[in-house]
């Protein structure tokens, strides 16, 4: 048995996905992985074993505190069972698909959108052979890492070779009984929590407000980030897309990650920004093809990393090291290097702005609150927001599982009720994949979407490279 991991309160950044978790916003991330053969059965369960013995995360559940007088914590689970967490599904031959990744995708839809047992650790590795493959679905709560941090349980889950290391079978055994401890212990142990919480908590702010008013111009930027924050939650888009339900729609794209390096320099980009122009190209196409040609932004979600380069790829941990930032795409500018350059600049001023900030500190003011009113204010919030726009950096590696070469990897981030689209990109040897979630009442066909997405990425990348001698190669569509 792995050794116990640390008990501890979950962090700010954590509990935002804890809270705001509910029937209507699931906040689950995931990975698509397809393979090149079938994983070796039990050095697959080999390997997630050794993923939670890695990542002690894994194999913990989150444990509310009696009259929630305390924040919630990450605890061991004493029930865990490694066979509850690993599955296998086998697909049967569908030949009215379009693709074979299309069925994957219609497939998988279904389970994201399935709200994980929260007495239980958060996550599910499904092992899924299909008729022309095999393929590994993970899906993991929010709560437990970001993007980058789910960097940390791929390293643990795969080996740098098809051949890995030498593993000893996991043997099945039964699963721990549930072993509750006394409320009286729990609620003087909630207590102390309590009590040391509020002390860190009464320094952070104290901190913050000496922060503020030591520096030039603090109060000023914290009245500014305030400012921008109303005028953030005030923002009303006529966009259709304010349908909201549980349903969910994956699909994805794959690109030549060579020719969109190559378009971020010549345009002197980031990756963030290059796929900020292909989306607001495709959501203007969208909406236009639909008759909403009045709609000239949206009200983006961009997150941002706040881990250093080295601790981004397979050395990242688990938990959420991130902020966001609300950026206006102008979805009306058709020429893509007029739209590029416009997100470019609005992403750098947000980023410099007061409230990017103040991120931080707000997140840790927003965890001393009820989850009831945390709740509300995360629904409240949301629904100003049309999209959600994420870069998860990757690894440049090939990577294997039990076996099997992982060939691509979809990454796919969470909706929020009233901001039905969320596009995650995810780079993997060489290759750039972008996983999309939809809620499926605001978007009930996504393929069209899709194919706008793939088009918009071409657009820009031959408006940006032109005839230098390094025109691209189509651009493959999932």
């Amino acid at each position: 048995m792995p050794p116990s991991a640390e008990s501890a309160p979950l962090s700010p950044e954590d509990l935002t996905f804890w809270y705001a978790d509910q029937p209507r916003q699931r906040t689950t991330m995931a990975m698509l992985m397809l393979l090149d053969c079938a994983p070796e059965p039990e050095r697959l369960r080999a390997a997630a074993a050794r993923a939670v013995e890695a990542v002690p995360r894994l194999r913990q559940r989150v444990v509310d505190a009696p009259l929630a007088i305390a924040l919630p914590r990450w605890e061991d689970d004493p029930t865990f069972d490694l066979d509850f967490h690993v599955r296998r599904y086998s697909l049967a031959a569908d030949t009215g698909r379009a693709s074979d990744l299309d069925g994957l995708f219609q497939t998988i839809g279904p389970i994201y959108e399935r709200p994980f047992d929260r007495t239980r650790p958060l996550w599910e590795l499904i092992e899924i052979d299909h008729p022309h493959g095999s393929a590994i679905f993970f899906r993991l709560h929010h709560a437990v890492a970001d993007g980058v941090g789910g960097n940390a349980i791929l390293a643990a889950l795969t080996d740098a070779d098809r051949r890995g290391p030498p593993v000893a079978p996991v043997p099945h055994k039964a699963p721990g009984g549930w072993d509750e401890p006394a409320f009286a212990s729990r609620l003087a142990a909630a207590v102390g929590d309590r009590l040391a919480q509020a002390a860190g908590r009464g320094r952070a702010l104290a901190g913050a407000a000496w922060r503020t008013l030591r520096e030039p111009g603090g109060v000023v930027q914290a009245v500014r980030a305030v400012g921008d924050l109303v005028d953030d939650l005030r923002y009303r888009s006529p966009s259709p897309l304010d349908v909201s339900g549980r349903a969910r729609r994956l699909s994805g794209i794959e690109m030549d990650f060579e020719r969109l390096r190559q378009t971020r320099r010549v345009l002197d980009g980031r990756m963030i920004d290059v796929l900020l122009a292909a989306v607001a190209g495709a959501m203007g196409e969208w909406h236009r093809d639909r008759g909403h040609r009045s709609v000239r932004e949206l009200l983006t979600l961009v997150p941002i990393n706040l881990r250093p380069p080295e601790e981004r790829g397979l050395d990242a941990g688990v938990g959420n090291r991130a902020t966001g930032i609300l950026v206006r795409l102008p979805i009306g500018r058709r020429q893509p290097l007029s739209r590029f350059r416009e997100i470019r600049k609005r992403v750098e001023a947000r980023k410099r702005s007061a409230s990017a900030a103040l991120a931080p500190e707000l997140a840790g003011a927003l965890a001393a609150l009820p989850r009831p009113l945390y709740r509300r204010l995360a629904y409240a919030s949301s629904q100003q927001i049309d999209l959600i726009v994420t870069n998860v950096p990757g690894v440049p590696m090939p990577r294997y599982v039990a076996g099997a070469e992982i060939t691509a990897a979809y990454p796919f981030a969470p909706v929020a009720p009233r901001c039905p689209i969320s596009v995650a990109l995810y780079g993997y040897r060489g290759r750039l994949f972008v996983g999309i979630d939809a809620d499926a009442a605001a978007v009930p066909d996504l393929d069209p979407f899709r194919v706008m997405l793939a088009g918009a990425f071409e657009e820009l990348v031959d408006a940006a490279l032109g005839d230098q001698g390094t025109r691209p190669r189509p651009l493959r569509r999932g």
